[in-house]
C-alpha cells in the first residue's frame, strides 16, 4: 500500500489532470446508474466534457493519438449535443425573457 501511496504523492501536474478526468467520468456514469442524473441531461454532459477536456490536458505531457482521438471527439460530441439542447429549448426561453421583461416595463 506504501507503494501506491508514494506513487500517488509522485505524480505529475498533468497526470493528477488526467486522474481528476478519470474520476469526473466515473462520477458521471455512477450517477446515472444509480439514477441520480438523466443521461440526457445537461449536468451529464458538461460532466462528460469536463472529464474529456481533464484527460486532453493530460495528453499534452505524454500524447498518446488513440486517447486524444477519443477525447476530442467526446468533446466536440459533447458540445454540439448541448448546443442542440439549448437550440431547442431557446423558444421557451425567448418566452420567459420576453414576460419578465414587459412585467418590469410594466412596473
Amino acid at each position: 500500500m506504501s507503494d501506491f501511496i508514494q506513487y500517488l504523492t509522485s505524480l505529475g501536474t498533468y497526470e493528477s489532470i488526467g486522474v481528476l478526468g478519470f474520476f469526473a467520468y466515473i462520477t458521471a456514469f455512477g450517477a446515472v446508474q444509480l439514477g441520480w442524473l438523466d443521461g440526457n441531461s445537461n449536468a451529464y454532459t458538461l460532466l462528460n466534457v469536463l472529464a474529456a477536456s481533464l484527460v486532453a490536458v493530460s495528453l499534452l505531457r505524454d500524447f498518446n493519438l488513440a486517447s486524444a482521438l477519443i477525447q476530442g471527439s467526446w468533446i466536440v460530441i459533447g458540445l454540439v449535443g448541448l448546443s442542440l439542447r439549448v437550440w431547442k429549448s431557446w423558444p421557451s426561453t425567448r418566452r420567459v425573457l420576453n414576460a419578465t421583461l414587459e412585467t418590469e416595463v410594466q412596473s
